[in-house]
């Protein structure tokens, strides 16, 4: 019943954020949308801001896919630890491109400053702070710190996938519409980490 409810506010709420952006999200609008009652909401969430973050979370890619990460490290995979980091970059350039959620989403994020965006982001942080504790030991000595490439891949990829998905897709002559050029993007990650990881 939980994840019943749960699954229908966070389709109540994609719909609404997708049609009317934020500005359509209050508590009565999506528990009409939803069918799902008030006190049901206040009860599970506390907060209509809670609930709307627990949404934004379960929408953010990297707070939904570190966990997975930290388990497939920690399992003795059959990849190492490049190969995964690679996986989940290129996963994410394909997730800007086609979950348009997920771009409104982005797009709100740095348009925007207000204490539920505040919220998401600080947690966001706090899943990234775990990853990079995770990495520790795969991570080469360099004159560059590994986090600000880090930080460089994962806004550039941000960067990109809205440019192609909200424009023409070209940028630097390459058309990020076309596979071809998508693969050449996710090359050049893949070089890029293979300098800064073993």
């Amino acid at each position: 019943m939980k994840e019943a409810n749960e699954l229908k506010l966070f389709l109540a709420i994609e719909e609404l954020f997708s049609k009317k952006g934020y500005a359509a999200l209050g508590v009565n609008a999506v528990a009409k949308k939803s069918g799902v009652d008030k006190t049901y909401i206040y009860r599970r969430f506390e907060t209509f801001e809670k609930l709307l973050e627990s949404y934004f979370i379960h929408k953010d890619y990297w707070s939904t896919r570190v966990g997975v990460l930290n388990e497939v490290m920690a399992n003795d995979a059959p990849f190492t630890f490049r190969q995964i980091v690679d996986y989940y970059l290129h996963k994410q350039f394909d997730t800007v491109l086609e979950d348009k959620q997920f771009q409104k989403l982005m797009l709100w994020s740095v348009s925007e400053e207000n204490e539920l965006m505040k919220s998401f982001i600080a947690k966001r942080e706090e899943v990234g702070e775990n990853l990079f504790e995770a990495a520790k030991a795969e991570i080469k000595e360099k004159a560059v710190d590994f986090r600000a490439v880090s930080a460089i891949n994962v806004a550039g990829l941000y960067y990109l996938g809205l440019h192609a998905a909200s424009n023409n897709g070209t940028f630097c002559g390459l058309n990020l519409n076309t596979a071809e050029d998508q693969q050449k993007i996710k090359d050049a990650i893949s070089f890029i980490n293979q300098i800064f990881l073993k």
